[in-house]
């Protein structure tokens, strides 16, 4: 959308005389457009820009859910105005991705009520002093269960002989005492983790598909915006299972990412879908592969760095 400016004659910042085309002072780069003006005019910008981008965004999400592929088509032809770039539609869905995802990693599950939990289970009643104390000493508790396997974990750590084996494993436990801490390091780390991952599954395709002479940069578009919708349909799977507890999507999230893969890669590489799907077996394969690799590498910097 074209923005309707009101241009000086001269640059107020550097004094530079503006020909009619100049909407950037060519001497100092300052835009050519009055502000002072009054503030209705301000708020009418305002809202016409957010107008603006509001329909870029929505135009964006459409094609990235229902038209898998066809954004990174359109970026590779030059075709991006009309479009969020890439990397900003990335950033912004990966906040929402591991917000949710730390939400659900706080959520305590179903909780049981006590009184109804005690009308299940019944009571025997044992009038003897001393078997009621051996029952009461005998009662499982969270700090008890907590406490024996710590204890149990710090023994074994000393029946290691091998001193790097017994540092590795004194620091994976030490990690994983520290609960909510430990949590948010590894969620941070994976969030770099994915952001090396894109590259990586680029260049596969690459490789892959090396006889379109394609260059890389196409395939690290078709890397973002394949990302971006697996970090869309988690989003919408998570919400849904906090909000519908004892809710299982995650099969059809799986093939729902696999469908999307498939499509995608037939609508950008332009091939056979009998070619598509020879291709789409061993790229997921590796891209799994790649995947428990570098959740493995990820969560072994977090114990290290910790």
């Amino acid at each position: 959308m074209r923005k309707n400016r009101r241009k000086f004659t001269q640059c107020p910042n550097c004094g530079y005389t503006f020909e009619e085309v100049n909407n950037y002072c060519p001497n100092c780069g300052q835009e050519n457009h009055d502000l002072n003006v009054p503030v209705k005019h301000l708020v009418w910008e305002f809202l016409e820009g957010t107008i603006h981008y509001d329909t870029k965004a929505w135009r964006t999400m459409k094609y990235l859910l229902i038209r898998p592929g066809l954004l990174t088509e359109k970026f590779n032809i030059g075709q991006r105005a009309s479009y969020v770039p890439p990397f900003r539609l990335y950033v912004f869905v990966s906040i929402v991705f591991f917000f949710v995802l730390a939400l659900s990693t706080n959520n305590p599950g179903i909780n049981v009520d006590k009184a109804e939990a005690q009308a299940k289970v019944p009571v025997v009643q044992v009038n003897d002093p001393l078997t009621d104390s051996l029952l009461y000493s005998s009662k499982p508790t969270a700090a008890t269960s907590e406490a024996q396997a710590i204890a149990v974990s710090d023994s074994a750590v000393q029946a290691i002989e091998n001193p790097t084996f017994k540092t590795a494993i004194t620091k994976l436990v030490s990690f994983s005492k520290d609960g909510e801490q430990a949590k948010q390091k590894l969620l941070k780390n994976t969030s770099f983790m994915m952001f090396i991952l894109m590259p990586f599954f680029a260049y596969l395709l690459y490789l892959f598909y090396y006889k379109k002479r394609r260059n890389y940069v196409e395939h690290l578009m078709f890397s973002v915006h394949l990302h971006t919708f697996f970090f869309v349909v988690i989003i919408i799977a998570t919400s849904l299972g906090l909000v519908f507890s004892g809710l299982d999507l995650e099969g059809w999230v799986v093939a729902l990412m696999l469908v999307y893969l498939f499509f995608a890669l037939k609508q950008v590489y332009k091939q056979s879908y009998g070619r598509t799907l020879l291709k789409l077996i061993p790229i997921s394969i590796l891209y799994c592969l790649t995947l428990v690799i570098f959740l493995l590498g990820t969560l072994a910097f977090s114990v290290m760095m910790s």
